[in-house]
């Protein structure tokens, strides 16, 4: 009876753990995920779901991955009479990614808005 209260327990530990790792995220972050459009910022560094967006993965050293992703704001977003360049410093709004089951967080990034309606992010994680 004891056993099965203890795995019974364990169970139920594992079950929380796993939904609290796997939970989304409801803070606003600029997202940036292979094979899913992007969350880029506007001109008011607001995150904006990008209509088309192109995200690339390298691994420029060991336990570092950079992610950075290309996209067009949609209809509607504040763009910038000129180029803004962004970071971490001026928003205070993380980087977000997906890699493997891991979702990881980062405030090394730099994003640029265009009047035309084109943004990047270039953002560096740290992968364990």
């Amino acid at each position: 009876m004891k056993k099965m209260f203890i795995v019974s327990l364990l169970i139920v530990v594992f079950s929380v753990t796993a939904m609290a790792v796997s939970a989304k995220p409801s803070a606003p972050f600029y997202v940036v995920t292979m094979g899913r459009p992007c969350l880029l910022p506007d001109g008011a560094a607001q995150p904006q779901l990008t209509t088309q967006s192109k995200v690339q993965i390298t691994d420029p050293a060991v336990n570092i991955i950079q992610v950075d992703c290309v996209g067009v704001l949609p209809p509607g977003a504040v763009l910038p009479r000129f180029p803004v360049k962004l970071s971490y410093q001026e928003t205070k709004i993380p980087c977000v990614t997906q890699y493997a089951e891991d979702t990881l967080f980062s405030d090394a990034y730099v994003a640029i808005v265009l009047p035309n309606g084109a943004a990047e992010i270039s953002c560096v994680f740290h992968v364990h």
